[in-house]
C-alpha cells in the first residue's frame, strides 16, 4: 500500500484465529519480550477484557470514528463493531513491526489496504484446548462453545483454500514456545504453513 507521503516500510503482523486460541496472551508476551514491536489496539463496541489491547466505544462513537476516516480498517462480527485506527499506518511508515489481533473476515480488506506490508499469521490450538479455554472464560454456554468450535474448523478450511501458504503458530502449549514460533515467522526463519 502506498500513502501520499511514500511507501509503508514496516510490517503489520496480522494475527487471526478462533476465539480461545490465545491471541491476546501471545500479544502480551510479545510486548514484554520485544518492546521494539508495537502492539496495536482495536476499537470495539463492548467492554474489553483485562488482557485485550482494546478501547471500548459506544456504537455512536464508533460510527463517528469510521465516518471521519479515523479507522484504516473495520469489520462487524458477533454483533459488534471492530476497528483499527489510522495510527497504525503512521507506525508502519516509520519502519516498525506492528502486531494486531485481526479478523479473518477483514483479511481481504487488510490485504488491499496494507499490501506487501501485511503478514497474516494464523494462531491455532487443538480443539480440546480451545474448548477448555472457552469454557473457563465463561462468556458462552456449552452449546455456544461447540458452535464456535465448528466455526473455527470452518475458518481453518476457508483460510487454507483462500489464502494458501499462510504462516501458522500453534498456541496450544507453552506460551514461550508459541512466542518463539511467532518470532521465527516475523524474522523469516519459519517454514510453518497451513
Amino acid at each position: 500500500m502506498r500513502r501520499k507521503t511514500g511507501a509503508l516500510m514496516g510490517r503489520l503482523i496480522y494475527l487471526i484465529g478462533a476465539s480461545g486460541v490465545g491471541k491476546d496472551s501471545l500479544l502480551q508476551a510479545a510486548r514484554r519480550a520485544h518492546p521494539e514491536w508495537l502492539v496495536a489496539h482495536r476499537y470495539l463496541t463492548r467492554e474489553s477484557g483485562v488482557d485485550e489491547d482494546c478501547v471500548a466505544l459506544s456504537n455512536a462513537e464508533f460510527a463517528v470514528r469510521r465516518e471521519t476516516g479515523l479507522l484504516c480498517l473495520d469489520w462487524h462480527a458477533h454483533n459488534l463493531n471492530y476497528g483499527v485506527g489510522v495510527e497504525v499506518e503512521s507506525w508502519l511508515a516509520r519502519d516498525t513491526i506492528v502486531l494486531l489481533n485481526g479478523s479473518r473476515r477483514a483479511l481481504p480488506k487488510a490485504c488491499d489496504r496494507f499490501g506487501e506490508a501485511l503478514l497474516p499469521v494464523v494462531i491455532t490450538a487443538p480443539t480440546e484446548v480451545l474448548r477448555r479455554r472457552l469454557m473457563e472464560r465463561g462468556r458462552e454456554s456449552p452449546c455456544e462453545v461447540e458452535h464456535r468450535l465448528g466455526r473455527h474448523r470452518e475458518m481453518e478450511r476457508e483460510l487454507a483454500e483462500s489464502f494458501p501458504g499462510l504462516a501458522r503458530v500453534d498456541n496450544g502449549g507453552r506460551l514461550s514456545d508459541s512466542l518463539a514460533e511467532l518470532t521465527a515467522v516475523i524474522e523469516g526463519r519459519s517454514s510453518s504453513k497451513l
